[in-house]
């Protein structure tokens, strides 16, 4: 039934893959529903039931408005909005009802008939706890009772009741141990999902640990390694840029020296912090190792780059840390440089670094570019030149 559905009304198969398992469960159940049908229209075409041919259609009719009202309250995700999507207890109540009547429709039948009561206890191992199996078994043994007698004081039904009374010991006995069974594998199947819930925490948690800094949170050396590398294939698609600022926060093995490397370590958390802060949640900030920071800002030129860097500069300056005297301000120097196309991403990490160096020789706590250092090296050739000739 689900091949057909995937044939001829593939807009109704959802996409998601929870409500796909849903669909394929409750298609199951939809085949037993119309192995029934057939059953009963077979025994009337037979003349085992007694039945005008208008009330039999109509009768079916609602049968199946209902029967197709659960596939497609999950193809239309309408099922998302109840407690249980999976409508579990109330499409094993429904079928239960159906065979009921199948039962009522062709009592000659209704031995063939009980086997289906057990099957619709076993759809239930796909979701149901102990609770829903006590349920579904009271309402079959009710639907079944009721029917039976129904069906002996209408006359409908003449075997004697010692033999049905035999008969009814024996399906209860039956009922109660598919129960168990479907108990144990609902059990099993939840404790399944359980312990793949645990395990998937721990490899995201595993995960989460190869590619973050212990101190800090932020991204490694490694995984920003295959952050520029993403960055750069991006690139060579063309047109796509983005630009790196390399941090080095100024003085900071006085810091370790003179406040020991507990203090040291909450200063990093620190400017980990404040760099979280300052870009957007598609940029990437990660830690090179001791005080050193790389910030990957995607579609983002030079100017914009040196936007951000200014203002985590300005932010780490302003920075009132508890931990250290009052006057004791830790500040950052910041190269930027963007990524220039068919380069090797270690070239632009290398123009990045050469520009925190100048910024710390230009005397810390700024930010240079590029280009920054294309007018120093001009300038110093220039005053150069004028010495000499002087």
């Amino acid at each position: 039934m689900t091949t057909l559905l995937y044939r001829y009304f593939p807009h109704l198969i959802p996409s998601e893959t929870h409500q796909m398992l849903r669909m394929r469960r409750t298609l199951m159940a939809t085949g037993s529903g119309l192995v029934l049908t057939v059953i009963v229209i077979v025994a009337r075409m037979m003349g085992l039931v007694d039945m005008s041919i208008t009330a039999f259609i109509l009768l079916y009719s609602l049968i199946w408005l209902i029967n197709l009202s659960f596939p497609l309250m999950i193809s239309y995700d309408i099922n998302l909005l109840f407690k249980d999507p999976s409508l579990t207890i109330p499409q094993l109540i429904w079928h239960t009802l159906t065979n009921t009547i199948s039962i009522y429709l062709v009592p000659d039948l209704h031995s063939v008939f009980l086997m289906h009561y057990l099957l619709v206890v076993l759809f239930g191992a796909f979701r149901m706890k102990r609770r829903g199996f006590l349920i579904m078994g009271v309402v079959i043994l009710s639907c079944y009772t009721g029917v039976m007698a129904l069906l002996h004081l209408s006359g409908k039904h003449e075997h004697g009741l010692l033999s049905e009374f035999l008969g009814g010991i024996v399906f209860l006995f039956m009922l109660i141990g598919v129960s168990i069974i479907g108990t144990e594998i609902s059990s099993l199947r939840w404790a399944l999902k359980k312990r793949n819930s645990e395990l998937n925490a721990v490899m995201k948690q595993v995960k989460e640990q190869a590619i973050t800094d212990d101190l800090t949170g932020l991204y490694n050396r490694r995984h920003l390694m295959d952050i520029l590398r993403r960055q750069q294939a991006l690139a060579v698609r063309g047109d796509y840029e983005f630009s790196l600022c390399f941090v080095d926060l100024d003085h900071f093995k006085q810091i370790n020296d003179q406040y020991g490397h507990k203090t040291g370590d909450e200063v990093l958390q620190t400017f980990a912090d404040l760099a979280r802060n300052s870009v957007r949640e598609v940029d990437f900030v990660a830690r090179l190792g001791g005080e050193e920071f790389v910030l990957v800002l995607v579609r983002t030129p030079l100017d914009g780059a040196v936007y951000v860097a200014e203002r985590l500069r300005q932010a780490m300056e302003a920075a009132r840390l508890e931990i250290l005297e009052p006057s004791h301000r830790v500040t950052a120097s910041i190269g930027v440089a963007q990524y220039k196309p068919k380069e090797a991403i270690e070239e632009t990490m290398h123009r990045a670094d050469i520009a925190v160096y100048s910024a710390k020789n230009r005397g810390r706590n700024q930010v240079v570019t590029e280009d920054n250092l294309s007018s120093l090296i001009l300038s110093s050739l220039h005053n150069d030149a004028d010495l000499y000739t002087d």
